[in-house]
């Protein structure tokens, strides 16, 4: 079906692929002017090049020239973005006990050199901290602001311990599909070690990144501001390609959005505004003459009603998106469904591309359930390395695709800038975009606050810890202290 929506714009054309159902909405803007730290990069839609490239000619020899290389350089945070992309373990392998060991030395020297800097805006950080995450006993941690990072590792020795007894609740972080992201290592002192760190590591990282900002601190657990809905702005300022939203779920009715549910041949995406790593997520297959979910609005209240996770729950519904048959991002037996994750951040010449992940070889249709991971470097639109860093899952993949070109991710790159410099939060330093290659151009699913994303960055390696703190945040990057 075609349908103009108003609202953005755009006309959705959904259309059917080798007998699925699964569709996608083409946008077509014509090209347009997305403003960078002062400077016009022309984006052109992803009709002009079949690739989904949306840079025209300049990419069809597959190498980048002088002009595309310049604005890739002008997206990227220098150092930063180049010691991300190299970065090697100081010492042993990764997640090794030495390089968990390093890891967990650099958070704990970050927090001391907060105590020592800003020692008032820390104990207000802390106090907050510790009040969110633990409730009354976060208040006797507060006590302990000397000597935090031990205290910090002491209670995640009891969570360890109360893994074991019966009945115990798994970690939040193990509970939804993207819990290959929180693996621990297999060595026992290793993963002790891991734990400390993922404690010592966001704290530090998140007083970093936002200071004492109190309603940054809440979207360390909880997304108030940063739920679907508000990525979905951002992402439209930046004229960026987003499936197109046909309902919205108010925790006990279903309302549609645009043309509407019955618009259209798609099947639809059903995602919980506030929910985080794919909890919630389901597909609703359009059709029930042929054995599908729903046909109508009516049905989709129905789906929704009965299901437990959505009572009282905020959701949105929108076209499920294919991606791309033109574009190997998927190594052989694997189908092709991928996500790009694009971190941008604040730094002292603005907001600019700290990584571009590939999280691909997925068992069903989200890239949640990824087996492997692989760093792009903007400038070639290459996949250069694994992330071998990011999580002992990854640290043992089989990397086959490296060398192999994904067209499209430096336009993806300056959307996602112009998006995070539509933000008006003062706090929000950094953004993790999640992204998909498609055959009409990359389109966007949302963004999200990346207290959890940045840390794995900062504390990798002595060096860029220390670049962190040069480059982090300054004139161009106003955070609280």
């Amino acid at each position: 079906g075609l349908c103009q929506d108003s609202v953005r714009t755009l006309s959705g054309l959904c259309r059917t692929s080798g007998g699925s159902s699964a569709c996608m909405c083409q946008a077509e803007t014509p090209a347009e002017t997305v403003t960078i730290n002062q400077q016009s990069v022309m984006a052109t839609n992803g009709r002009s090049a079949r690739n989904g490239s949306g840079l025209g000619d300049s990419h069809s020899n597959g190498h980048s020239n002088s002009k595309s290389g310049s604005m890739a350089e002008s997206l990227t945070a220098g150092n930063l973005y180049h010691m991300a992309l190299e970065a090697k373990p100081v010492l042993g392998d990764w997640f090794s006990i030495a390089d968990t060991a390093t890891r967990l030395g650099l958070a704990i020297l970050a927090f001391y050199r907060h105590l020592l800097m800003q020692p008032l805006a820390l104990l207000r950080f802390a106090h907050s901290w510790n009040l969110q995450w633990y409730g009354w006993k976060g208040v006797l941690l507060t006590l302990y602001l000397p000597i935090l990072p031990f205290a910090l590792m002491a209670a995640e020795l009891i969570k360890r311990a109360g893994e074991y007894l019966p009945g115990a609740e798994p970690d939040w972080k193990m509970k939804g599909p993207g819990r290959v992201f929180f693996q621990r290592p297999d060595s026992f002192v290793a993963s002790i070690l891991w734990d400390f760190y993922l404690a010592v590591s966001v704290f530090s990282g998140s007083f970093l990144q936002y200071g004492d900002d109190k309603m940054a601190l809440v979207h360390t657990l909880y997304d108030e501001i940063c739920v679907k809905e508000y990525w979905y702005t951002l992402l439209d300022a930046a004229q960026a390609r987003r499936p197109r939203q046909l309902a919205t779920w108010d925790g006990r009715a279903a309302h549609d959005v645009g043309c509407g549910v019955a618009s259209g041949g798609c099947n639809l995406v059903a995602k919980i505004s506030d929910s985080y790593l794919g909890i919630g997520d389901k597909i609703l297959k359009r059709g029930k003459a042929a054995g599908g979910d729903f046909d109508d609005l009516d049905d989709v209240q129905r789906l929704l009603e009965a299901d437990p996770q959505y009572a009282g729950k905020q959701a949105v519904l929108c076209e499920f998106v294919s991606p791309s048959k033109a574009v190997t991002v998927s190594s052989e037996g694997f189908s092709n469904v991928h996500s790009l994750d694009i971190v941008t951040t604040r730094t002292k010449s603005g907001v600019k591309v700290l990584t571009v992940l590939l999280w691909t070889d997925c068992s069903d249709w989200s890239s949640h359930s990824c087996e492997a991971g692989y760093l792009i470097d903007v400038h070639s639109e290459t996949i250069v390395a694994p992330t071998a860093w990011y999580s002992p899952y990854f640290a043992k993949q089989n990397s086959k695709l490296l060398g192999v070109r994904l067209p499209g991710v430096r336009e993806a790159c300056a959307k996602a800038v112009a998006a995070h410099e539509a933000s008006e939060l003062p706090w929000l330093t950094t953004v993790g975009w999640d992204a998909m290659i498609t055959d009409d151009g990359v389109y966007f699913f949302e963004g999200n606050v990346a207290a959890y994303r940045t840390p794995r960055r900062i504390f990798l390696t002595p060096s860029i810890t220390r670049a962190f703190f040069e480059e982090f945040r300054g004139e161009g990057s106003p955070v609280p202290s």
